[in-house]
């Protein structure tokens, strides 16, 4: 049997969450927690998923069924259909398959992860294991994707995942790897600046759903329209931010962390335990921190001063956060070897 390994960073975004489908550029930075995926070719049209204590196995039948399903419901733009969908565990990545297979003439895939990333966080663990799923199975099958076509098949997951308003900012930041600026309209965009300290990133060990903060902030503007402000404001932070980045200037990206904080809240998408590890970090020495990604839980990250990392560590989980020091710019989507597999198996463990 053919089998191949890939592996894919997290992400973390820096600033302009919950902006990117109000007309605000993001600026987001693979990280280096990994998640890790085995396929392996089957002899018949089934595929099989596991990851940790789940498992599912099924037909290339039932995956076009319900890959046209998905696709009616898109197509009628049902937002709250599709995120009613994430009650299954495996349901975004057998969409990506679904996609896979349609587009490309290959026989049944048995597929295994392993992981760094904490599922439910923030951190694009599921980009990250839609990414390396798409590249080891070309791999494991014999076919050649370009990077853009990579990105267009993991982000079909987003799309269910972030309940119909998934973006590919996850997908091209696990596949490209580095700091990268993201709109809707250009897309990925590299960026030719370094973020050379590394970031403390902080658990809150309270696990989020982001189809669900995605649907909350869609019905909190359409509630009131005139709250589109906050995403302007959120825009000129991101033009100081990228000023800030150019002259590696990292006390005021750390104070611009702390205002972007505050239009998070605005929105309603922080929550106590949240607050407690940002307070923390911000005593502990940092010069900024901010809710990463969808909020109502998952994760925070700070930004501190070379050598002050693990003091901010520290101080989150003395709170009761679980802490990571991660560095920014990590590289992107990329074959593994089988070695590599069973170090992480050894290591890491089932993903969980």
């Amino acid at each position: 049997m053919r089998a191949a390994v890939a592996s894919a960073p997290g992400k973390v975004i820096l600033f302009g969450d919950h902006g990117v489908h109000r007309g605000q550029p993001n600026i987001i930075t693979a990280v280096d927690l990994r998640t890790s995926c085995r396929v392996a070719v089957r002899r018949d049209n089934g595929y099989r998923f596991c990851s940790g204590a789940h498992r599912e196995e099924g037909s290339r039948d039932g995956l076009v069924a319900f890959k046209e399903h998905v696709d009616d419901l898109r197509k009628s733009n049902a937002l709250d259909e599709i995120a009613a969908l994430n009650v299954d565990f495996f349901v975004p990545a057998r969409y990506v398959m679904a996609t896979f297979v349609e587009r490309q003439d290959v026989p049944g895939l048995d597929v295994e992860w392993c992981s760094a990333l904490p599922i439910g966080s923030g951190l694009g663990s599921s980009a990250a294991a839609f990414t390396s799923m798409v590249l080891a199975a070309a791999y494991a099958s014999g076919v050649e994707l370009s990077d853009e076509e990579v990105i267009f098949t993991a982000w079909q997951g987003d799309v269910i995942a972030h309940g119909g308003y998934g973006s590919s900012l996850d997908s091209s930041t696990c596949t490209y790897g580095g700091l990268i600026s993201y709109t809707l309209k250009d897309k990925a965009k590299r960026l030719p600046y370094e973020l050379s300290v590394p970031l403390v990133i902080g658990d809150t060990l309270v696990a989020h759903s982001t189809s669900q903060i995605n649907t909350q902030i869609r019905r909190w503007l359409e509630e009131r329209p005139s709250r589109m402000h906050v995403f302007d404001d959120m825009g000129y932070l991101i033009a100081q931010a990228m000023l800030a980045l150019k002259h590696a200037d990292v006390s005021t990206l750390g104070r611009l962390m702390n205002i972007h904080e505050l239009l998070q809240e605005k929105m309603g998408t922080s929550c106590p335990e949240s607050e407690r590890l940002i307070e923390a970090a911000l005593a502990a020495g940092a010069l900024g921190a901010k809710i990463n990604s969808s909020g109502c839980g998952g994760t925070i990250i700070a930004l501190s001063e070379p050598g002050q990392q693990q003091q901010v560590a520290d101080a989150i989980e003395a709170v009761g956060g679980k802490s990571y020091i991660v560095q920014a710019a990590a590289a992107g989507v990329r074959v593994e070897t089988d070695q590599a597999w069973a170090a992480v198996i050894n290591l890491v463990g089932s993903y969980r």
